[in-house]
């Protein structure tokens, strides 16, 4: 199950699809919302309501499911969900920053940057996850999570350039770029293809990811 922490189910086909594409083929997706909840979670407000509200929808839907991904790079209600439901449930900011750890080079995140307060929402979640002293800058992209769709080709242009920003203060060092809202989900491919450099797509971090898990603690 895919939870949107957000009370609308604009992106829950695209999302489901999107998924889709990253998992296995004999592997179900399921992709719910909230029955109420915040536009989009980019300010403290917002993700307070919706770390409540996703603990309240994942609770009521997890028995159905082998695993939960929380749809949203800042992880709203993830241990307390885990914690309630002894289930395995990730979110996609752990598992992307996770994953790029990997790589061994400093890590940058690119988000959305239409707000201050989910910048330093993203630098709480980044240490509260331990990876601070790996996470070397986050850098916000001047539209809101609304704003991504509705040009794609504008959303590849500014990523390029902030990831082209980020790779020329390291004088020609590896770096990796982590991709920082799910609503880039699709788009990692294309942006490492122009900038040469690792870029991890969220949902696609979240989505293997979880298939590993599952694998090494389920029975065929």
């Amino acid at each position: 199950m895919v939870i949107n922490p957000v009370g609308h189910s604009t992106w829950n086909e695209s999302d489901r699809a999107l998924y889709k594409r990253f998992l296995p083929s004999d592997v179900h997706v399921d992709v719910v919302s909230l029955p109420r909840g915040p536009t989009t979670v980019e300010t403290a407000e917002a993700y307070r309501e919706a770390a409540a509200l996703v603990v309240e929808r994942g609770r009521e839907l997890f028995s159905g499911y082998d695993g939960t991904i929380v749809n949203c790079f800042l992880d709203p209600g993830v241990e307390e969900l885990r914690y309630e439901t002894k289930s395995v449930v990730i979110g996609a900011g752990e598992a992307s920053l996770t994953l790029a750890k990997l790589y061994g080079h400093p890590i940058y995140i690119i988000t959305v940057g239409a707000e201050e307060e989910t910048l330093n929402l993203m630098w709480e979640r980044v240490v509260k996850l331990g990876f601070e002293k790996i996470v070397a800058d986050i850098v916000g992209v001047p539209f809101g999570v609304m704003d991504i769709d509705r040009d794609r080709e504008r959303t590849l242009s500014l990523l390029f350039n902030a990831a082209k920003s980020v790779t020329s203060k390291r004088s020609g060092e590896k770096v990796t770029i982590v991709l920082g809202c799910t609503g880039f989900g699709g788009i990692a491919e294309e942006l490492q293809n122009l900038v040469k450099m690792p870029v991890v797509d969220p949902v696609k971090a979240s989505a293997l990811l979880m298939v590993s898990l599952l694998r090494l603690l389920l029975k065929d």
